[in-house]
C-alpha cells in the first residue's frame, strides 16, 4: 500500500490521497493531526509533499507514520526549509525543518548526517542520550537535499553552502528528506545497499526545481566565506608573547603626603619655641 498524506489537488501516483479537504482526487478526507485509520504494518510508501509543517504535533505524526509502515518502507518529506524570513513570518507554519531534525526521528546515532553540516559541537549543544530515547521510532535518513535561492545557484561547493546555511539566513528554501523505516535489526551495510540500489521517488515538480550546478564566470558570490569558517580549537594558535617585568616606582602621591606631613611639625614646633621665649622676656620685666 502506498499512502500521499496531504495530497492536496495533486495526488502522487499510485497513492492513497488523504487530506483534510475533500478534492477531486483525495480518497479519505481524514485531519491526520488525529491517527492515520490504517492498520498497523501496512504501508510500503509515504509521500509527504508540503503537508507536515501544517501539524499540530509534529512527533505524534511521525509515530503514527512509523506506525503504519512496514519494516523497509521508504518515506519522502519535501518541506520548507527553517531558515528562509517567508517561512519565519509565516503563521500557518507549525513545525520547522532543518538539516538538524532527522536527529529526532531515530533511536540510532549512527544515522546521523554527516559532521560537516555541524558548525558547533554537537555534544556540548545537544544531549545525545536523551534525544534517541526520547522517540519510539527509528527512521533512518538515506538521502538529505536542499534547494537554494537563485542567487547561490553555482557559486559555492556543498562545504560551503552548509557554512552558510547555519549562517546566514535565506540561502535555502526547502529541504526534502528519503527516510527508510526500520523495526528489524539492520546492519550499515544493508542500509548502504538500499542507498545505492533503490530508486528513490520524489514529487513530480522536484525536477523542475533542480537545476544544474554550473560555475557562473561573471557572477558574485553574496557572501566572502573567509570570516565564516569554522577553525576547530586544536587549530587555533596562541602567539607567545612575553611580558616584560618592570621594577615597582614608589607613588608620587605618598612621598608629597609624607613631606607634608613633616613640614607641619617642624612649623608646629618652632611656633612653642617662639610663644616660650615671648613669656620669658614679660616675666623678666
Amino acid at each position: 500500500m502506498r499512502v500521499d498524506l496531504g495530497s492536496g489537488t495533486n495526488k502522487y501516483k499510485d497513492c492513497i490521497g488523504i487530506d483534510r479537504f475533500d478534492h477531486e482526487m483525495t480518497d479519505m478526507v481524514h485531519n491526520f493531526n488525529r491517527p492515520i485509520p490504517m492498520k498497523n504494518d501496512s504501508v510500503d510508501f509515504v509521500m509527504c509533499s508540503h503537508s507536515l509543517q501544517y501539524v499540530d504535533n509534529l512527533n505524534s505524526v511521525m509515530q503514527d507514520i512509523y506506525r503504519i509502515c512496514k519494516h523497509g518502507a521508504i518515506v519522502c518529506i519535501v518541506a520548507p526549509y527553517a531558515h528562509a524570513t517567508m517561512h519565519m513570518a509565516n503563521p500557518q507554519f507549525k513545525q520547522k525543518f532543518n538539516e538538524h531534525s532527522p536527529q529526532y526521528w531515530t533511536t540510532c546515532p549512527g544515522s546521523i548526517q554527516e559532521d560537516n553540516e555541524f558548525s558547533f559541537d554537537s555534544s556540548i549543544v545537544l544531549s545525545q542520550p536523551q534525544i534517541f530515547h526520547q522517540t519510539n521510532m527509528d527512521f533512518r535518513l538515506l538521502k538529505m537535499e536542499f534547494f537554494y535561492f537563485p542567487a547561490y545557484h553555482g557559486l559555492y561547493n556543498e562545504l560551503e553552502l552548509g557554512i552558510l546555511r547555519q549562517s546566514q539566513l535565506n540561502v535555502a528554501h526547502q529541504i526534502m528528506y528519503h527516510l527508510l523505516v526500520v523495526k528489524e535489526a539492520i546492519s550499515d551495510e544493508e542500509i548502504a545497499i538500499i542507498k545505492e540500489s533503490q530508486r528513490l521517488e520524489e514529487p513530480d515538480y522536484i525536477q523542475g526545481q533542480r537545476m544544474q550546478w554550473i560555475d557562473k564566470e561573471d557572477a558574485e558570490q553574496p557572501y566572502n566565506l573567509e570570516n565564516l569558517r569554522f577553525v576547530p580549537p586544536e587549530e587555533t594558535v596562541v602567539p607567545d608573547v612575553r611580558i616584560e617585568e618592570k621594577p615597582l616606582m614608589p607613588q608620587r602621591n605618598s612621598t608629597r603626603g609624607s613631606r607634608k606631613s613633616t613640614n607641619s611639625k617642624t612649623r608646629q614646633a618652632t611656633k612653642r619655641k617662639v610663644s616660650r621665649r615671648k613669656k620669658s622676656s614679660i616675666k623678666k620685666l
